[in-house]
Parts: C-alpha cells; structure tokens; sequence
C-alpha cells in the first residue's frame, strides 16, 4: 500500500491514478531501478566478503 500525497489515502502500489481523487503516482524507469539494484549489490558485497572470512 501507499498514501496518495494529494488525499493521503491508502491505495494500492500497482495503482497509477489514485481512485479517490486522480493523482497520477509518478513511477520509476527502468534505468533508475536498475541503478539501484546496482547500488544494492556494489554496498552489499563487502559486507558478504568480511562475513565470509569471519566464518
């Protein structure tokens, strides 16, 4: 779920317009998800390195 920022309304999260009053949710591309899952990886992967040499 999420708050619409114009009714503060919970609705979906697959919702593009909210159904109350019509605010169009904007959505991220797919070049920025992308950024970030690489982000996740590149800040995740040391900390998997110092946890595999610990145990």
């Amino acid at each position: 779920m999420e708050e619409c920022p114009s009714c503060a309304i919970e609705v979906a999260r697959k919702l593009e317009v909210c159904p109350y009053c019509g605010y169009e949710f904007p959505r991220q591309s797919g070049s920025r998800t992308l950024m970030a899952w690489v982000m996740a990886i590149l800040l995740a992967w040391p900390l998997y390195e110092v946890i595999k040499l610990i145990f």
